[in-house]
């Protein structure tokens, strides 16, 4: 990003980023671990699916649900013009311009990048109702005393069923920021250009990593 060495501290918005570093918000959705659902899941993943050795055999209702298999269940249920170019929530993440989501090794973070906890005493079960609460743990300013800015955003996720006190499970992601393409490469237009012609540019290192539970 040697551009971003060219750019003043307007561009970067701070008073608004400091803000939302102050006051992030969260994020609440409610979803059921339906038997239905589940085996549709099922079908995707090849340790369930009866291709391995072993019969398929659905889920079966206040059995407890598989490692990981909550990733299933809880998605916003927006319309497809409220997300960000990224698919984040606009109102939960970064401000601008820093809505360009972008992959980054373990090796580069030298931290954890994402980790998930699962508690005994408060256990996810099939067909049972549950609640994912989603905060920001943590954020960190980074690169921006040498032109490459970026907002390093740790998101906590607890899943609680409902009319437990203790989450089943806790589940941290850590998302890295950086000022859009499209924002940096904006211009005016040159003598003789449609001053209404503009051209929308998608990082190509937007966050697509893949997990599937070996279980």
């Amino acid at each position: 990003w040697p551009a971003c060495r060219f750019l003043s501290t307007a561009y970067f918005n701070l008073p608004a980023l400091d803000s939302w570093i102050a006051s992030p918000g969260s994020l609440v959705l409610t979803d059921t671990f339906h038997s239905n659902h589940l085996s549709d899941f099922y079908v995707a993943l090849p340790t369930r699916d009866g291709t391995r050795g072993r019969p398929y055999a659905p889920p079966v209702e206040g059995t407890s649900l598989g490692y990981g298999h909550h990733l299933a269940f809880f998605h916003p249920r927006n319309p497809e013009v409220s997300p960000r170019a990224d698919g984040t929530d606009a109102d939960f993440y970064p401000p601008e311009p820093f809505t360009r989501r972008i992959n980054i090794t373990l090796t580069k973070a030298k931290q954890t990048l994402y980790t998930m906890t699962w508690n005994k005493g408060g256990e996810l079960n099939v067909g049972k109702k549950a609640n994912a609460v989603s905060t920001v743990a943590k954020v960190e300013k980074k690169g921006f005393e040498v032109g490459k800015p970026m907002i390093l955003v740790k998101q906590r996720i607890e899943v609680t069923v409902q009319g437990r006190n203790e989450p089943g499970m806790a589940e941290e992601r850590a998302h890295v920021y950086q000022p859009s393409v499209a924002t940096a490469r904006s211009r005016e237009p040159r003598q003789g250009e449609s001053s209404t012609h503009s051209v929308a540019y998608l990082g190509a290192g937007t966050d697509g990593s893949k997990w599937t539970p070996q279980v």
